[in-house]
């Protein structure tokens, strides 16, 4: 149930950002509603989380030859528990 519901979460919230690119790729006027607004900054939230883990995990990932990615992934996966 959750996964679904995330996942629908995830779709408003792609389908809000691609219908802005579209209007400005297209030169239109760019507006939103408050929902798709909401929507937007839900996601913008979602990233700075992101960001805010690899500053703060990323200079502790450099272990052996792993990639970073999957370092990062490891030290987010950690911090969520």
């Amino acid at each position: 149930m959750t996964v679904t519901i995330c996942q629908q979460h995830f779709e408003v919230r792609h389908r809000v950002i691609n219908k802005l690119r579209s209007a400005r790729e297209a030169g239109l006027l760019l507006a939103v509603s408050q929902t798709e607004l909401q929507a937007l900054l839900e996601e913008v939230d979602q990233l700075q989380l992101v960001a805010q883990a690899a500053n703060h995990f990323a200079p502790f990932a450099l272990r052996g030859l792993e990639e970073p990615q999957a370092a990062l992934r490891d030290a987010l996966r950690a911090w969520k528990t």
